[in-house]
């Protein structure tokens, strides 16, 4: 869009938001200054207006974003306050903004933040934009997976404020080229990436698309680390759960060959081969208990040491903790199962004379 001015922008998204609605499958369509989840963020300290100037330290930025209309139905916030952005805040209106829960919440606590004024870093500018409209808090930015949604605010594409500084001015003038579209299209259709393509194409030929991607392969592209990160964990668990087996196999054999000669005496007593198998078992699963009473508790510890560490890790699940149960369990049941009838099928005389 480098050829394009300004003043441009917002009659060229308007063109392609009506050609991009005409692509079969396509529900809603909005462009914005950076998609969420897509690794960009563009942040600022607030100023309120009415209130004097922060204290050096405060912590008063907040993310932000220009859009044009039904971004929030496109990406499925909901507005839980006010009105979202519309085609009704144009360049002649007063300047608006939406902004999260997040953000009312920071500056606005118990106050009801609709018809309320802010700006930009400087207590003159806290007049600047009037919110009109408050939606439900999203994960926008990446990173920091475990800390709460950061503030953030939305403002119109097609409205420009005037500043008397001209670093402000010419940030102003950045922050309307607009780097993402997003479409909606329920259930994916197929060959729509295409016809995206040649609809862009037929509004200029010249524009640069890099790329038409699902979003969930872009919310995988931001989890790879973690993904990798859980396949490892998962393979390391599976390979102990193998390990573990392997060695309570080794003990119940070496116990059965022990104990060849107290099983032959059972059995020439009268003790069934059922009762010798229950016995095995017996062993096999107290085993897995005393080690079920010292992992449980070493899992929830280690699972509260991980929520610091990891997003959307609960430190007490009593469903995977069930699972690990029993897998555990059939674990151990394979590997007495071999030991078990081996001992079962015990000679009576046979192990009372080697005995």
């Amino acid at each position: 869009m480098g050829n394009y001015k300004p003043e441009q922008l917002e009659p060229l998204f308007r063109q392609l938001d009506d050609r991009l609605r005409q692509v079969p499958g396509v529900r809603t369509v909005t462009a914005a200054l950076y998609a969420p989840m897509t690794g960009d963020s563009w942040n600022e300290g607030i100023r309120v207006e009415g209130r004097p100037e922060p204290p050096p330290k405060e912590n008063t930025s907040a993310g932000f974003a220009t859009v044009t209309p039904g971004f929030f139905e496109t990406i499925g916030a909901k507005i839980l306050m006010g009105r979202p952005l519309t085609d009704q805040d144009t360049a002649t209106t007063r300047n608006v903004a939406v902004i999260n829960e997040a953000f009312a919440k920071k500056f606005f606590k118990d106050q009801n933040p609709i018809g309320q004024h802010f700006g930009p870093s400087k207590i003159k500018y806290s007049g600047t934009f009037e919110i009109v409209g408050v939606a439900s808090d999203i994960r926008y930015m990446t990173g920091d997976y475990k800390d709460p949604v950061y503030p953030m605010y939305w403002t119109a594409e097609a409205q420009t404020v005037k500043y008397d500084d001209p670093d402000f001015t010419n940030g102003e003038s950045s922050k309307h080229y607009l780097s993402n579209i997003v479409i909606w299209a329920p259930g994916n259709p197929p060959g729509i990436a295409d016809r995206v393509r040649k609809a862009i194409a037929s509004v200029d030929p010249n524009l640069v698309l890099y790329s038409v991607d699902p979003y969930e392969q872009v919310l995988s592209t931001d989890f790879q680390r973690e993904t990798m990160i859980a396949t490892l964990v998962s393979l390391f668990g599976a390979l102990g759960l193998v390990l573990a087996a392997i060695g309570l196999y080794g003990v119940l054999a070496y116990m059965v060959e022990q104990r060849t000669s107290e099983i032959g005496v059972r059995m020439a007593l009268g003790a069934d081969r059922g009762k010798v198998t229950a016995m095995v078992l017996r062993g096999a699963f107290l085993q897995m208990a005393i080690g079920l009473a010292i992992g449980i508790p070493a899992a929830i510890g280690a699972g509260k040491l991980m929520t610091t560490q990891l997003f959307g890790v609960k430190p007490w699940d009593p469903v995977v903790l069930a699972l690990a149960a029993l897998m555990l369990g059939l674990a151990a049941l394979l590997a007495s199962a071999i030991p078990a009838r081996r001992a079962a099928g015990v000679e009576p005389m046979v192990a009372l004379r080697n005995g």
